[in-house]
């Protein structure tokens, strides 16, 4: 765990580094100088509400599963599983998961059809803001081919031979009929109406992210609009999240900032606004949902010693 954290935080060194360096900050300092600081609270209000929109589907996918969990419940649990926000592919999610195990005793493998789901969701809201903004990121076949490789995974066949493979691994294979429920599961969460509440649920959650985007550049005395300022913080995290690097830490900022730059945002303004950004949205959820997994452990763990067994 604690290699894991070291590593994170390297990389967040690294990628903000990088882009201070590349985009010269220095030459922005002006700007940030005079920076309305009013608006500090709208922006972290706004790169928030992405994930606290995001509980309501993660509640309709419980409800779905059969989780008769209380919403308050609930909610511990999706906070609590925020602090993992910055693990590679999001993996760390599936702390919540073993939370849910705790709360229900049902095992890990059966409760993690809703983890999966809301990470294919995601993707599938980052494809469609993606798509929609091609005109804006140029080079559209590359575009289109980054879209279609995640979406792949919700073709059933090819989900269902993925397990497969995995059913051969020694470990796994004795879990093989365990997993192959779990993602019929999960496609079960697919069906017409669930999935056209999520993925309104979640276009909705990422736009707040182009809002706080927004006015940060509108504070850095820059204007970019916020369907422009959606599509382009949401294919930044999309290639971020396909990278599988923690938190998408590297790829996600320095194409955060190149986007901006090729919509004509100076690399100075875009170095500073691509920080801000990634501060105030991935990292305020990491730092919200460590606090809260901390000042709540007894409550959400009943038996820490199980949890690290397991």
């Amino acid at each position: 765990m604690r290699k894991g954290l070291f590593f994170t935080s390297l990389l967040a060194i690294v990628a903000f580094t990088s882009l201070a360096m590349w985009g010269d900050v220095t030459q922005a300092l002006p700007a940030l100088v005079r920076f309305p600081w009013a608006l500090l609270p709208a922006i972290l209000i706004f790169g928030f509400l992405n994930d606290l929109i995001k509980f309501f589907r993660w509640d309709l996918y419980l409800k779905k599963m059969g989780f008769g969990i209380p919403r308050i419940r609930s909610l511990q649990i999706f906070l609590a599983g925020l602090s993992m926000s910055a693990t590679p592919g999001k993996v760390g999610f599936l702390l919540k998961s073993q939370l849910l195990k705790t709360e229900t005793g049902r095992g890990l493998i059966a409760s993690s059809p809703a983890v999966v789901a809301e990470l294919f969701m995601d993707l599938i809201a980052l494809c469609t803001i993606s798509l929609m903004g091609l005109a804006l990121l140029g080079s559209s076949t590359w575009v289109i081919l980054v879209c279609l490789l995640p979406l792949a995974g919700l073709v059933p066949a090819v989900s269902h031979g993925i397990i497969g493979l995995l059913s051969r691994v020694p470990v796994l294979k004795s879990r093989g009929p365990a997993l192959r429920d779990a993602l019929d599961d999960m496609f079960g969460l697919f069906g017409p109406g669930v999935l056209a509440v999520s993925l309104a649920i979640t276009l909705v959650a990422w736009t707040s992210e182009g809002v706080a985007l927004h006015l940060i550049l509108s504070g850095l005395g820059y204007d970019l609009g916020i369907l422009e300022a959606t599509v382009i913080f949401g294919f930044s995290t999309l290639v971020g999240v396909l990278s599988f690097l923690p938190g998408g830490l590297v790829v996600t900022d320095a194409s955060l900032m190149g986007l901006m730059v090729q919509a004509g945002i100076p690399a100075p303004g875009a170095a500073i606004a691509a920080i801000m950004a990634r501060i105030c949205t991935l990292w305020l959820s990491v730092s919200i949902g460590s606090l809260f997994l901390v000042l709540n452990r007894n409550a959400l763990i009943a038996n820490p010693q199980e949890v690290v067994k397991s």
